[in-house]
């Protein structure tokens, strides 16, 4: 075949064919070809450079020479213009004529895949639900923010955004109206935030905020966008006909006051999220130092409880619980107790959120079920007759796979009647998953256990689940204890919880009693069980033996 035959049919297989001399000027060019660049007039005479992306001419000029040195065709990717101006991507080849001095330089349209190239690369880097940079992106951005701001002489904060609540949202109404508002979250904080802050989503319900801060006092500029953050966030959000209400967390890093890396910055940042979230959420917390030693605190603490769940150093003590109208022992709930060595009892509240984050709830809970069944056992036949003992369920022991095995086992074990065992479960435990929640209630109670609701009343608002799940027994939180009779709303709170109570065949235990006061009153109410300071402190085993068996009848 003939190179002028050849070229003929190039022309009609390709988007772009010319041919070229040894200085680049265009000798025969293709009908296609002038079309494709949009040219008004024809091609011939003018110099191939004309119609190449400057910055792409460095890459002809090498596969052109190679395709002189070895004869062979060369592939390369350029831009080819067209009206001068507006730049296509093209896939090409070149390749020298045989025996001549000429070239035969060939392009196929490749738009689309550099579309596809730029689209993977915009995946890669920004977040696809929301299209905002992702965290490949975010120490990019905050290290441009730190140059802009030692360039403009400003400051530059970081702010780490977590919602509250969101996986509440995926559970109940599932994935699709999670992304709903996540798009709707991110939608409103870049209407609230500056056009040259950076907004980024970096995980599942987490964004990051990164602002410029000008003015010598630089917290106070932080604030207020942290403040119409919060109250952006609280409006409600319209979601697949739902009124969805969250909150959001903020923590807060400054640029050299907090750290002068991304590293350091996001380091910080996050830790005063965490600390935001564990002061009650719905909050902003700027960085402090001593959130780094609390940390810290509580990584020695978790090393120690480790140790002492080795040793043996955790223990339960027992609170009774009396009848209102008699004054008879009833039960006793177990609490359970850290006596490490060198501290004496560490608090509760101190241990307890750190065994649940850790996961070490899930040993001690298991411990603390047979230990409370066995001990019950011993003092019914010491005498005790009707006497029950209620355990505290965490939220990450009830949902473990297997709790009610882990129940009718401990009972088992020690063998304690099912009758004698209460389990007491928050609200939001029960509600976390209401369905699967109802199954493991309906298999408790089928075999014999008792279920009370600890806090009552201080967590939904909806008390449809009373009447939805098996349980027997409601406890009046300690909050509204406190101050009945004299504030007219808890005497009103008490006895609304005592009536809804009676109506739907349930005791109540009141809990938290300390002065006669509180005593008198809800015994004239009818409550039926009563706990506190006032009627027994919590107590040792061999203590509670010693004071509270012999005053039976």
């Amino acid at each position: 075949m003939s190179d002028q035959t050849s070229f003929n049919l190039l022309s009609f297989l390709t988007d772009f064919a010319v041919r070229l001399d040894a200085h680049g000027v265009i000798l025969q060019a293709s009908e296609l070809s002038r079309t494709f660049l949009k040219y008004p007039a024809s091609l011939t005479g003018e110099q191939i450079s004309v119609f190449i992306q400057p910055e792409d001419m460095a890459a002809f000029l090498e596969a052109k020479e190679m395709a002189a040195l070895i004869g062979e065709k060369q592939p390369f990717v350029c831009r080819l213009l067209r009206q001068h101006a507006l730049h296509v991507w093209v896939d090409c080849h070149i390749y020298r004529l045989q025996g001549q001095d000429e070239y035969v330089f060939i392009a196929f349209d490749a738009s689309h895949w550099k579309a596809s190239e730029a689209k993977l690369a915009m995946l890669s880097t920004h977040d696809p639900l929301t299209q905002l940079p992702g965290r490949l992106l975010l120490d990019d951005r905050i290290r441009m923010g730190i140059n802009n701001a030692v360039r403009e002489k400003q400051g530059l904060a970081l702010m780490l955004l977590d919602m509250d609540g969101f996986k509440k949202v995926n559970e109940t109404l599932g994935h699709q109206a999670g992304d709903k508002l996540i798009k709707a979250i991110a939608q409103r904080m870049q209407g609230v935030i500056r056009r040259n802050d950076t907004l980024a989503r970096i995980g599942g319900d987490e964004f990051a905020l990164i602002m410029s801060v000008t003015g010598d006092d630089r917290k106070k500029g932080v604030e207020i966008i942290a403040k119409k953050l919060l109250a952006m966030a609280q409006r409600p959000f319209q979601i697949d006909g739902n009124d969805l209400y969250i909150s959001v967390s903020i923590g807060i890093a400054i640029y050299l006051e907090h750290g002068d890396d991304p590293a350091a910055l996001l380091r910080h940042a996050e830790i005063a999220m965490y600390n935001a979230k564990e002061q009650g959420r719905n909050r902003w917390e700027l960085y402090d130092p001593r959130f780094d030693a609390s940390k810290k605190g509580n990584l020695s603490l978790e090393a120690a409880m480790h140790e002492g769940i080795q040793n043996g150093e955790f223990l339960l003590h027992y609170q009774p619980v009396f009848c209102m109208q008699t004054g008879v022992l009833k039960g006793a709930e177990a609490l359970m107790r850290w006596d490490r060595p060198g501290y004496g009892l560490v608090s509760p509240g101190k241990f307890i959120p750190l065994a649940e984050s850790s996961g070490m709830i899930e040993i001690l809970g298991s411990w603390a079920l047979r230990m409370a069944c066995h001990q019950a056992k011993l003092w019914q036949e010491a005498g005790v007759l009707d006497f029950y003992v209620s355990v505290n369920v965490s939220p990450s022991q009830f949902r473990k796979p297997g709790f009610a095995d882990l129940v009718k086992n401990a009972l088992d074990e020690s063998g304690l009647a099912h009758s004698s065992l209460m389990l007491e479960i928050t609200e939001g435990v029960l509600m976390n998953n209401p369905e699967k929640s109802n199954a493991i209630l309906s298999g408790l109670r089928d075999a014999g256990v008792k279920i009370a609701i600890d806090d009552f009343g201080t967590g939904y608002s909806s008390l449809s689940y009373l009447k939805k799940f098996p349980l027997s027994v409601l406890k009046i939180d300690k909050s509204f204890v406190d101050d009945v009779p004299k504030c007219a709303e808890d005497v009103a709170i008490v006895s609304a919880v005592l009536n809804l109570a009676a109506g739907l065949g349930l005791k109540v235990v009141a809990e938290g009693v300390e002065v006669e006061g509180q005593l008198e009153f809800l015994k004239a109410k009818g409550c039926d069980l009563v706990q506190g300071f006032l009627t027994g402190k919590p107590m040792n085993a061999a203590t509670f033996r010693e004071k509270c068996i012999p005053c039976l009848p």
